[in-house]
């Protein structure tokens, strides 16, 4: 009985460990190529990407902006949410956040979303592992 006990201990905890959720936080602001990297690097990897808010404070000229970017991006995950912007305290774009739900950690600046990882990995408040980043990319 305590063998199986184990057995589902840690199975649960193997579980839980990959209990990490990876977004990317970009605007139409930044340069172009830029912005159209990260993108298709995080349709790639599938991880959904946020902006603050519509672009011109117009829903009609969003609507165009990321219509034009998914014929360019296959699988574009782009999404508006400005209270994860506050929550992340995201001032500054492009921005990487991994968050386990009790912590996160966020990186600034241009490079890769697999170099942020990589950044991060086994550092910050959050657990998040080099095994996990290559489990992202399978």
């Amino acid at each position: 009985m305590r063998l199986i006990f184990c057995l589902l201990m840690q199975l649960l905890l193997s579980i839980t460990s990959f209990a990490h959720t990876v977004s990317v936080y970009v605007s139409f602001s930044m340069p172009k190529q830029l912005l159209i990297e990260t993108l298709k690097e995080s349709a790639q990897l599938q991880i959904p990407a946020y902006i603050n808010g519509l672009y011109r404070d117009s829903m009609n000229e969003t609507a165009l902006k990321v219509m034009e970017l998914s014929k360019r991006i296959p699988n574009l995950n782009l999404n508006i949410d400005p209270t994860k912007f506050e929550r992340f305290g995201i001032h500054q774009v492009p921005a990487l956040v991994v968050d386990d739900g009790k912590a996160f950690d966020v990186t600034y600046g241009h490079l890769t979303i697999q170099e942020g990882l990589a950044r991060m990995a086994g550092r910050g408040e959050v657990d998040f592992t080099h095994k996990e980043i290559r489990r992202m990319e399978s």
